[in-house]
C-alpha cells in the first residue's frame, strides 16, 4: 500500500465534516454510537469545517492511502475548539481508525506546522480531551499543555514555531543584562510607574544574584540578534500545599515586547518557554500580577485569577 501526504484540494473540502466527526474521541468501553447530532449541533463543531476554504487562514492536507484519502489535518481560526485568538490557528486531526498507528497523524500535522511556519505564524494550539491517547502524539510534535480547553474535561495545547520572522530565541546571558535593565524600565514606565529613582543598580544586583543561583530565568526573542521581547520568571519556595505540593512557585515578570513586534505571537511563544522551564524545576504553579493589556495572554494561555493576580497550574 502507498502513502502519501498532501495538499488539500478544494473539491475534498466537504470531507473535513465526516473527518470531525471520526475525530471523537469514544473513551475505552463504550459500545453505543456517537450520534451525528454531536457535532451537527455544536456551534464550536461546526466552526471548525463550515464554510472551509473562505478564510485566509483556513489550511489543511490530507494523507492517501493508495490514492484514497484517509485523514486529514487542518487548521483555522475560527471559534472552534482549541480557539485562542484570531493570530493563532487552531489544529484539527482525523484518521479513518483503519489506518491509525501508521505514523500517517504525525506526518499530516509534521507538513502542516512546517507550512504554518513558513507562512510566518507564531503558534499553533488544538484542544484534546484528557483520557485521549493521542496526547502523546501531540506532545511529540512539540505541543505543551497550557491549561484548561473549553471544559475541566479537555487540555489545551500550544506548539511554538521558531521559523516565523526571521525571530531567534535564547535565554539571557551576562552580556544581555544592560538590554534587559532597560527594557524592564521601559516596561515599568509604559504600565503607568513613574520613575522616582534609578532602579538600574536594583535591577543589575538582582539579574546578577538571581543569575548566578539560577533561580531566574529570562527568555529573550532577538531580530537580527536585537532582543525585541523578554519573558521571565523567579522560582520562589514556601512551605508545600496541597494546590503545590512542591511549595515551588513560578512567579512570571518581566513579559514585554516592542511596540512594533505585538500581536505576533512573540509574547505566548516565549511565556511556553518560561513556563516549560518551571514545570522542568519542579514548580506547581505559576503566577503573575498581571497588567490590563496582559490579561487576555494569560486568560487564553488558561490562567485564572482575580482581577489582575493569575495563576495556573503546572
Amino acid at each position: 500500500m502507498e502513502f502519501d501526504v498532501r495538499r488539500m484540494e478544494p473539491a475534498e473540502w466537504p470531507l473535513l465534516e465526516d473527518f470531525l466527526y471520526e475525530a471523537i474521541y469514544v473513551p475505552e468501553g463504550y459500545t453505543g454510537t456517537v450520534p451525528r447530532a454531536v457535532i451537527d449541533e455544536d456551534p464550536k463543531c461546526r466552526a471548525a469545517y463550515v464554510g472551509f476554504g473562505t478564510r485566509p487562514d483556513d489550511r489543511a492536507v490530507v494523507a492517501t492511502a493508495d490514492g484514497e484519502v484517509v485523514g486529514a489535518c487542518w487548521v483555522r481560526t475560527t471559534e472552534e475548539y482549541g480557539h485562542i485568538d484570531d493570530q493563532t490557528p487552531s489544529l484539527s486531526i482525523s484518521l479513518y481508525k483503519s489506518y491509525r498507528g501508521m505514523g500517517l497523524g504525525t506526518a499530516m500535522m509534521d507538513a502542516l506546522l512546517d507550512e504554518l511556519r513558513d507562512a510566518g505564524y507564531g503558534c499553533a494550539s488544538l484542544s484534546v480531551q484528557k483520557e485521549n491517547p493521542a496526547l502523546r502524539l501531540y506532545e511529540r510534535v512539540g505541543f505543551r499543555i497550557v491549561g484548561d480547553g473549553a471544559d475541566e474535561t479537555e487540555w489545551l495545547m500550544m506548539c511554538r514555531l521558531d521559523r516565523r520572522l526571521g525571530l531567534d530565541s535564547r535565554r539571557l546571558s551576562d552580556d544581555d543584562v544592560p538590554t534587559a535593565i532597560d527594557m524592564r524600565i521601559e516596561q515599568l514606565l509604559e504600565e503607568g510607574a513613574s520613575e522616582t529613582i534609578d532602579l538600574r543598580p536594583a535591577l543589575g544586583d538582582y539579574y546578577a544574584r538571581h543569575l548566578a543561583d539560577d533561580t531566574f530565568v529570562l527568555w529573550l526573542a532577538l531580530d537580527d540578534n536585537r532582543i525585541v521581547a523578554t519573558s521571565g520568571m523567579s522560582v520562589v519556595e514556601k512551605p508545600p500545599y496541597f494546590g503545590c505540593p512542591t511549595g515551588r512557585i513560578a512567579l512570571i515578570s518581566s513579559v514585554y515586547t516592542e511596540p512594533a513586534y505585538r500581536r505576533q505571537g512573540i509574547a505566548r511563544d516565549l511565556l511556553c518557554r518560561v513556563l516549560d522551564e518551571a514545570k522542568a524545576r519542579g514548580c506547581g504553579v505559576a503566577q503573575i500580577k498581571a497588567s490590563d493589556a496582559g490579561v487576555p495572554l494569560y486568560q487564553a494561555m488558561g490562567f485564572l485569577g482575580i482581577r489582575n493576580f493569575f495563576q495556573v497550574e503546572l
